[in-house]
């Protein structure tokens, strides 16, 4: 198995931020090398590594969590959004067939760039930017490229009585820039294309490959040249069932199509003219998907262990500290108490939400000198900036330019680590988020002030019960995303007397949605 060279050495992620006695986190790890992977468990009371302050302070927890052992193994992950059908077809191409799809391509590549595949066949983008068909080694291409960020409309087809393949690209701003290419004396009689068909990819070698940059729109396959109904194998509409992570097959066969890596839904179509700015109200205005090759959900690495939280542990910030030869990773999480038993007057809300939409946020400013201050601090030591493989956040772009409108937890946060710096040309400790937010953890411990945690994430699915038991609710320092749910929690518990204390900047600014298919993921427009 091939590790690319953007990747870290040591690695991991949860399957969850917060839980409560009794329930169970699982842990998903990764690794280059080839010494044993140990674990122990800490828990968190500073993760500002400014040696002029108190420091990393970290209390073991050995008699909790006795520290393991496990085998080093890589786990790979594989950027790149696409849709793939639940069950697979066949082609006869005696019959011979006929594929369509209305493009917006964003990105110029010198690859090709799948828009429509089927096993052997293809409708792409090719490495000169045109328009071609490929079935098997036979393939053609129009002869002129197209241009970027333009609507296109192609279409390939083959012939059996006449032995011909055809593709054809059509701007759809002006229709009569119509490109047709076409070979004659191709016999692909008694042949077959079996497999599942894939849309903005293509599968090679048990994974999908040639991933799309752009929208695409209404993509159909059809079992001969002759398009209607009797031919269709598969009609898919972007604009129907938009808040789902399937796609719809129109046609009598339901060839439905599952999404993978969550590209942008609801996006501005071919037939979009400014004059609805709700996708609701006009879906056939919003009927593309944006496709993206650095698109990433969920990493789907094993889980190499598990750990149950015991009844008596304090409610508190934890991280599993995972270390193979030199290399090292933390994984923070958040044990709250058992709910409706507080254990203290005091609960302070993590903005977990807030610390998922900033998850591995690359900033501009990142220059290769900060290493000095994060070597000489021992600070967390890899950045966004320079592993963008791993996903980057709703603050960075796309690999075409676009804006990224979905985060996750279920992949390594290099940002949500003790340690990491987010600023190091400043005088001061240069913190945003999990470690500035220790501060207040570090001084509740100093002045020996009980507490309990809560997050976002109990707040979103037990309301108001999550926090009405507490005294006091504290924010961090930057509460800035929120859903309409945590938000109207809040508003209760200050409304039926809670105190409730703003310690923050920027806090509630904007509103984000959960998947309601999707563990974990958030969606931010």
């Amino acid at each position: 198995m091939t590790i690319q060279e953007s990747t870290v050495p040591l690695a991991g992620y949860s399957d969850r931020l917060s839980l409560r006695p009794g329930e169970k986190i699982s842990f998903k790890l990764s690794s280059t090398q080839t010494e044993e992977i140990s674990a122990r468990l800490i828990r968190s009371i500073s993760a500002d590594p400014n040696p002029g302050g108190v420091g990393i302070v970290e209390e073991d927890l050995d008699n909790v969590f006795p520290r393991q052992h496990f085998r080093s193994r890589y786990q790979p992950f594989y950027p790149g959004s696409y849709a793939i059908t639940d069950e697979s077809v066949t082609l006869s191409l005696d019959e011979g067939f006929a594929i369509s799809a209305t493009i917006f391509p964003t990105l110029e590549k010198p690859v090709n760039q799948s828009v429509v595949s089927l096993g052997e066949l293809a409708l792409y983008i090719d490495a000169e930017s045109k328009a071609a068909v490929r079935v098997g080694d036979i393939s053609v291409s129009t002869s002129v490229a197209m241009e970027f960020r333009h609507w296109y409309r192609l279409e390939a087809s083959y012939d059996a009585r006449s032995k011909r393949l055809t593709i054809i690209q059509t701007s759809e701003k002006n229709p009569l820039e119509r490109i047709e290419n076409v070979i004659d004396d191709v016999d692909l009689s008694k042949q077959y294309i079996k497999g599942k068909v894939l849309i903005a990819a293509s599968w090679q070698d048990d994974q999908a490959s040639e991933y799309f940059n752009g929208k695409i729109e209404n993509p159909a396959l059809y079992r001969s040249t002759e398009i209607d109904s009797q031919t269709e194998v598969a009609r898919w509409d972007f604009a129907k069932n938009t808040s789902s992570t399937r796609v719809s097959d129109l046609s009598p066969n339901q060839l439905d199509a599952q999404l993978v890596n969550f590209p942008a839904r609801a996006m501005t179509g071919s037939q979009w003219d400014a004059s609805e700015m709700c996708w609701r109200h006009a879906p056939e205005h919003y009927a593309a998907i944006h496709f993206h090759d650095d698109d990433i959900y969920d990493f789907n690495w094993q889980t190499d262990f598990s750990f149950t939280v015991p009844d008596d542990l304090p409610s508190g910030i934890y991280v599993m500290r995972i270390k193979c030869g030199e290399s090292e990773d933390a994984m923070p999480f958040y044990v709250c108490a058992a709910k409706g038993k507080p254990k203290a007057k005091i609960c302070v809300l993590i903005p977990t939400f807030t610390y998922v939409i900033y998850g591995n946020h690359a900033r501009p400013d990142y220059d290769v000198s900060w290493q000095t201050r994060i070597q000489d601090w021992n600070a967390y030591p890899n950045n966004p900036a320079e592993y963008s493989r791993y996903g980057l956040s709703t603050y960075n772009y796309h690999s075409d330019g676009s804006g990224i409108c979905h985060a996750s937890h279920l992949r390594p946060l290099f940002n949500l680590r003790p340690g990491y710096l987010t600023f190091c040309n400043v005088e001061d400790s240069g913190l945003r988020h999990f470690q500035a937010d220790s501060h207040l953890i570090s001084w509740l411990h100093e002045k020996n002030l009980d507490y309990d945690i809560i997050t976002d994430q109990e707040l979103q699915d037990e309301g108001l019960s999550a926090v009405e038991d507490y005294e006091v609710l504290m924010t961090t320092t930057h509460p800035e995303y929120h859903t309409v749910e945590t938000l109207d929690a809040l508003q209760a518990y200050r409304d039926t007397g809670g105190h409730l204390f703003y310690l923050g900047g920027n806090g509630f600014y904007w509103r984000i949605a959960l998947h309601k298919e999707a563990n974990g993921l958030m969606e931010i427009r």
